[in-house]
């Protein structure tokens, strides 16, 4: 058995295994210098280079999963680092399809070794790395000298748009093992620097995050995208969605829409519309770092205003209305005490003479502020009196004080306070369709959705506005700019829908997110982000309860002499009470 094994093995090695020695060897110290040993290594060979695989796997010595075609691994996207044998570039194209075909990440880093001496053009080559958008890739091949290893790549500071050469890389020879230093930094952060070449952006008009005029973004996203095509040395150039409006949803034939669609079927090169993240836009696109939050709240129409007339009882909150009412029951408690019975002998005892008029008639007087006439001569009955005009006085005094403010402001009635409120009153529901995707598992609210476009939302909120039975979910910045332009009120539920990040959206593993990336963490941590979403969002609307002064008017004193009849009719009733009771007793 082992005989056979090594009649196989020197089949199978090459009669120039010096150089594939070499080229094994090399793509081995790169390996140790550029990869992560903490990542797994995807090793891809052609079956009839197994001596150079052998030299490789002794010489790197790290975790690395082999595969010649027929094995792949389950999570591929989550492999970053490769290394591809094979003899020529005919099957090396072969070999990224297949792996493009089962989405390994383009990103990664790439070690590609080709064997031939004559079809291995470095030129070809780098047209296919650019066709399955490898650019983190470096290119070993046999040099002049069999005992050489010539290494190539592209997309260096001196990169040209129109054109994708391939670069040798200097100093490099066959990177002795003494001189590893020759073999760090072989894969440089690449597309920093565009040379003014085109990028394309997919978005929309959406205030104030993107304001697009003659061409030129602005708002607190446009500003943004400006800067980041600045750093990049990139000539920007914008487009709307070719297909359905705003920010785009998965269709039911599973298809895209919106600006998102620009960006899935190779339109645009990202997308940058403030959008929030859902599990379909999550495993369907790749994102940038978040740059930014947005806050999504339920709006509606504000409720009624409430009756002028009850802004009298407005400066007493519940409590308040709870001891008022409490004293006043001491008062009727001690009338009826007094009344009664059980008082004579206490009247007998003390030689005090019974008040005749109604105690509850008496106080209310007093609590109005009329003036009282006659006080008791009993020092105990005195003290009573004197403390109940001190009191009301008090209590006179701070109502004073809170109605003012009172009247200038108006008052709403109870607004809705939750969606299941505004599910009970039978009002619709609707929003962005990603918004939808929060509220699966909610099929109360989910199956009775109404998506609504981005061009939909402002005329939605008017309609609200007018009374409609409506709640829309919407950004909160969004909201408050309608207020501000408008002037009309609406009223924000205390139930938030969500906070998400806001990232850019490119189509996956775009080789554009590290450089971009990159861009965001800068202008992040400089304060930028912040101070141009803040220039934006700067709301100057003035709230519904706080408008301009008004007169007051008769209805003002509806519940003003409501109060006053309604506590007359109460010390009337106490009265004819108490003479009922009084003839009662001398009849008997």
């Amino acid at each position: 058995m082992w005989a056979n094994e090594s009649i196989l093995y020197k089949l199978l090695m090459p009669s120039n295994f010096s150089a594939f020695e070499n080229l094994a060897k090399s793509a081995a110290v790169i390996a140790l210098n550029n990869f992560e040993w903490r990542f797994t290594t995807f090793v891809f060979y052609n079956m009839t280079i197994l001596y150079g695989i052998d030299y490789f796997v002794k010489k790197y010595k790290k975790t690395l999963i082999l595969s010649n075609g027929h094995f792949y691994p389950r999570f591929a996207e989550n492999i970053h680092q490769y290394i591809l044998f094979d003899t020529n570039l005919t099957n090396i194209a072969q070999m990224l399809k297949w792996m493009d075909k089962r989405r390994f990440d383009n990103t990664g880093k790439y070690i590609i070794i080709c064997l031939s001496n004559n079809d291995c053009d470095e030129a070809e080559a780098v047209n296919i790395f650019w066709n399955y958008k490898i650019v983190n890739v470096v290119l070993l091949k046999t040099g002049q000298s069999t005992n050489e290893t010539d290494v190539f790549s592209y997309f260096n500071e001196k990169y040209d748009c129109k054109s994708v050469r391939p670069i040798k890389l200097d100093n490099w020879h066959s990177c002795l093992f003494i001189n590893d230093e020759k073999c760090i930094e072989m894969f440089p952060l690449k597309l920093r620097n565009l040379q003014s070449c085109p990028i394309t952006v997919s978005t929309f008009k959406q205030k104030p995050y993107m304001t697009i005029t003659n061409g030129v973004p602005s708002g607190a996203d446009g500003d943004l995208l400006i800067l980041i095509a600045e750093k990049l040395n990139a000539s920007l150039v914008l487009r709307t969605p070719h297909r359905g409006f705003g920010w785009g949803k998965l269709e039911d034939d599973g298809t895209w829409s919106g600006s998102l669609a620009d960006v899935y079927y190779n339109l645009a090169n990202f997308s940058m519309t403030s959008a929030s993240i859902t599990l379909s836009r999550f495993s369907q696109f790749q994102m940038s770092m978040d740059y930014n939050t947005v806050s999504v709240v339920w709006v509606t129409h504000p409720s009624d205003l409430e009756s002028p007339s009850l802004k009298l009882m407005r400066p007493f909150n519940f409590e308040v209305r709870i001891a008022l009412a409490v004293s006043f029951i001491v008062i009727v408690i001690l009338a009826i005490f007094v009344k009664s019975k059980c008082s004579e002998c206490v009247f007998r005892a003390t030689k005090t003479i019974r008040p005749r008029r109604s105690l509850v008639f008496y106080s209310w007087e007093l609590c109005m502020g009329l003036p009282s006439t006659k006080l008791p001569k009993n020092s105990a009955f005195l003290y009573v009196v004197l403390f109940w005009i001190w009191y009301c006085f008090l209590v006179r005094t701070i109502y004073t004080v809170f109605l003012i403010k009172a009247l200038k402001t108006n008052k709403y009635r109870s607004d809705l306070l939750t969606i299941e409120d505004a599910i009970a009153a039978n009002y619709e529901i609707g929003g962005g369709p990603a918004l939808k995707d929060y509220y699966i598992d909610e099929p109360t609210i989910y199956n009775r959705w109404i998506n609504l476009e981005s061009n939909e939302i402002f005329p939605t909120m008017l309609n609200i506005s007018n009374g409609q039975k409506f709640v829309v979910g919407v950004n909160t910045e969004t909201f408050k700019l309608f207020q501000r332009n408008l002037s009309v009120d609406l009223h924000k539920l205390p139930q938030k829908v969500i906070s998400s990040p806001t990232v850019i959206f490119f189509n996956k593993f775009s080789p554009l997110v590290a450089p971009i990336n990159t861009i965001l963490t800068q202008l992040i941590e400089a304060g930028f982000t912040s101070k141009l979403y803040k220039n934006y969002t700067k709301s100057k609307y003035t709230s519904r309860s706080s408008g301009k002064k008004k007169a007051i008017n008769l209805v003002h004193y509806t519940g003003c002499y409501a109060i006053l009849i309604g506590g007359w009719i109460m010390s009337l009733i106490f009265f004819i009470l108490e003479l009922i009771v009084g003839r009662s007793r001398s009849s008997s």
